[in-house]
């Protein structure tokens, strides 16, 4: 079985998910250790309004993974049982890269 997502961030701000034809919603959340998502929130009722399954994502900033990990889940505490959470890793040529991800997660 497969399903139709869309992977949304304040890029999308006045996305209209109703018109959209997909299942699911993953929803930027955060990035580093300083970025909050400004319309993660309403994206994220606007989603589960629509019955769509939902994810939040953390856009790897490359600092320090624990301390990226505790700013992720600090700032997505509301969405957790709700949303699957996801880690975007995206660093090119991060020598540690696989090292890097399994400490944040």
């Amino acid at each position: 079985m497969s399903m139709n997502g869309i992977d949304i961030s304040r890029w999308q701000a006045g996305i209209n998910l109703a018109a959209v034809p997909c299942e699911f919603v993953v929803i930027k959340a955060t990035e580093g250790t300083t970025y909050v998502n400004p319309y993660c929130d309403q994206h994220f009722r606007q989603a589960a309004e629509l019955g769509k399954k939902l994810g939040v994502y953390h856009f790897a900033g490359g600092g320090n993974a624990a301390a990226e990990a505790e700013y992720f889940v600090r700032n997505i505490r509301g969405y957790i049982g709700k949303a699957i959470l996801v880690l975007d890793f995206e660093i090119q040529n991060m020598a540690n890269g696989a090292v890097w991800s399994k400490q944040w997660l």
